[in-house]
């Protein structure tokens, strides 16, 4: 056993300092290797000063733990290259399933480890000595290696008489003891290997359980059908696997198709006994914060395979434990279960969905829009689709002006209802239609699953034109100064400057037109005061819509004052206020709408 040695050596001449009476033999390195040679004990000797606060108690139990690695540590020297092995169940029909790169032995048990401390209190020194048979661990490891190989040669043949039962509940849970025993004989045999006792093992064995247990899993997957709860064991066991500790608090998380963040009730109810059996198995505890781990993982569908992944991300966002395996979509029973998100199944099928408008182009009166809504009907293959979100945005000479996005009924019909709040002025326009994909995946627009799918699968466009003609007034005026009619009306061209500025036009004739307005104004003669004479004006503006007779607007203005040096003057400053009143007035109700 030349080739054990302790990484820990203390010089004979540095412990000779440290002798007294009552020191144990343990601490002179030659009375130590005559009592504990090194071709039947592992040993281990650590020391270190204690301080006047230190509890000695709390030392030793540090020194018992270095010594024990020392004795790890003269393992891990000897390990031989060709001893590092990998734990992988591999499915001859995917890429990976379980993978842990090597097996490591600084938690493998020494079986009779025995621990002694000595404390020296001249130099106020803690030592702590530990040693292990090594004959006792040879034993105890080959005792492992034979009964797991037994187990494991049972689980198998077990396991694939539960799956041609279809009882693959029972086989995973078989297989994945297996798994495990298998995972303790790979660490006892790279104890016996550091031991100088490979000609004690089987490697053959060995190898070829590992392959009875990957044929096993393959069978899990390809023989029969699976179910939701089958297929969350195989993943739960498969990240137990992988984590060494107990205690562990995970968050749950989503596991989304591909990489849209967006679960399916298939992948909802996977994850969730995915949860629910690490919970019986009493591997994780589930919180709702300052959690260990979130478990999250994918979900796909390539050459009618189902490709999910698992895993256990830390707050860093690195994974810590991760099952990735596909099988075929054939064999699962999904019952009332989707496997897709809602309306993911429409993404392939994108080009092919059409926007029937019910003209190529419109011609409405802006007093009609609301009468005159804009009617697509949305169709796949000749089917009318119901729940379809349908974008609609205009432009006027390429600048959008207006958006918004509306779903099908039904009947599969969308119908844009327009108003002078969106569309604001006369004019020819264009009306562009088309599948609101991130509404229709309920993702946002810069979610990188939409922009792909997007690119892949563009939604066709429908374009529609639209006229939109300027209401249309007649203006009818009587305007009096002083008992005679004024030469030039001075509100009619105050009321049609307002009404220009809000994108109405004007006729000459009162027939065709949308409104009409009519103005009676008169001024007459009020008091006089010294050199000045005073006038009042009395008014009525009205504005009534042609197709319904309904009055819209009007204003009556009632002794607006004008001063002036005759009556004349003062009449004419009257009508000067009269104009500002009711051209501010007008302008203001009717931009408000009727």
């Amino acid at each position: 056993m030349q080739k054990l040695i302790t990484l820990f050596v203390i010089l004979a001449s540095t412990v000779t300092g440290y002798a007294q009476k009552d020191a144990p033999d343990w601490l002179d390195p030659y009375q130590r290797e005559a009592k504990y040679p090194s071709d039947k004990y592992l040993v281990g000797l650590s020391s270190e000063l204690v301080g006047k606060k230190e509890s000695l108690a709390n030392i030793y139990k540090q020194l018992n733990q270095m010594s024990r690695n020392q004795i790890i540590e003269s393992v891990h020297v000897n390990v031989k290259s060709e001893t590092v092995m990998n734990i992988s169940i591999v499915n001859t029909e995917s890429t990976q399933l379980l993978d842990q790169n090597s097996v490591s032995v600084s938690n493998a048990e020494l079986v009779g480890l025995k621990y002694e401390n000595y404390y020296h209190k001249k130099k106020k020194t803690a030592f702590s000595f530990s040693y292990v048979s090594i004959p006792d661990l040879i034993e105890y490891n080959l005792d492992i290696i034979k009964k797991n190989t037994a187990a494991i040669d049972n689980n198998v043949m077990l396991a694939n008489n539960a799956i041609t039962a279809g009882n693959k509940e029972k086989a995973i849970d078989l297989l994945f003891e297996s798994q495990q025993k298998l995972k303790e004989i790979n660490q006892s045999a790279v104890m016996l290997m550091a031991l100088d006792q490979d000609d004690k093992l089987d490697f053959k064995k060995i190898g070829q359980m590992k392959l009875d247990i990957a044929q096993g899993t393959d069978n899990f997957f390809n023989k029969g059908s699976l179910n939701v709860h089958q297929l969350a064991a195989f993943y739960a066991y498969g990240l137990q696997l992988q984590i060494a500790n107990t205690g562990i608090t995970i968050c749950p998380g989503i596991i989304g198709y591909q990489n849209s963040g967006k679960a399916s009730k298939f992948s909802s109810a996977f994850g969730q006994r995915v949860i629910n059996k690490l919970t019986d198995l009493k591997s994780v505890t589930v919180a709702t914060d300052a959690c260990d781990f979130t478990f999250e993982g994918s979900f796909s569908l390539a050459n009618d395979k189902i490709v999910a992944t698992t895993s256990f991300v830390d707050a860093n966002g690195k994974v810590q434990a991760t099952v990735n395996n596909k099988f075929p979509y054939s064999a699962v029973q999904f019952g009332d279960l989707t496997f897709l998100p809602e309306n993911f199944e429409y993404i392939k099928n994108l080009e092919a969905i059409t926007l029937q408008p019910e003209q190529p182009d419109y011609i409405i009166k802006k007093v009609n829009l609301f009468k005159r809504p804009i009617n697509v009907t949305v169709d796949l293959q000749g089917k009318p689709m119901e729940g379809i979100p349908v974008k609609f945005y205009i432009t006027r000479d390429e600048a959008e002006e207006y958006q918004t996005t509306l779903v099908s009924n039904k009947a599969g019909q969308v119908q844009l209802v327009l108003n002078t709040e969106q569309i604001k002025t006369s004019g020819e326009l264009l009306i562009n239609a088309l599948v609101d994909v991130p509404a229709l995946l309920d993702l946002p627009a810069q979610n990188p699953f939409v922009q792909s799918t997007l690119a892949a699968n563009p939604p066709k466009t429908s374009q529609i034109k639209l006229k939109i003609l300027a209401p249309t007034v007649y203006v009818t005026s009587t305007e009096m100064s002083l008992g005679k009619p004024l030469r030039i009306n001075i509100l009619a061209p105050s009321v049609k400057n307002a009404l220009l500025a809000l994108d109405y036009k004007f006729l000459d004739s009162p027939e065709g037109a949308d409104y009409i307005i009519a103005i009676e104004a008169s001024t007459r003669k009020g008091q006089q005061s010294g050199y000045a004479k005073f006038s009042y004006l009395d008014a009525t503006v009205s504005m009534v819509r042609t197709d319904t007779g309904k009055e819209i607007y009007k204003n009556s203005l009632t002794s607006i004052k004008g001063s002036g040096a005759n009556f004349e003057l003062a009449s004419a400053k009257a009508y000067e206020k009269a104009k500002k009143s009711i051209g501010n007035d007008i302008s203001y109700q009717l931009e408000y709408g009727e």
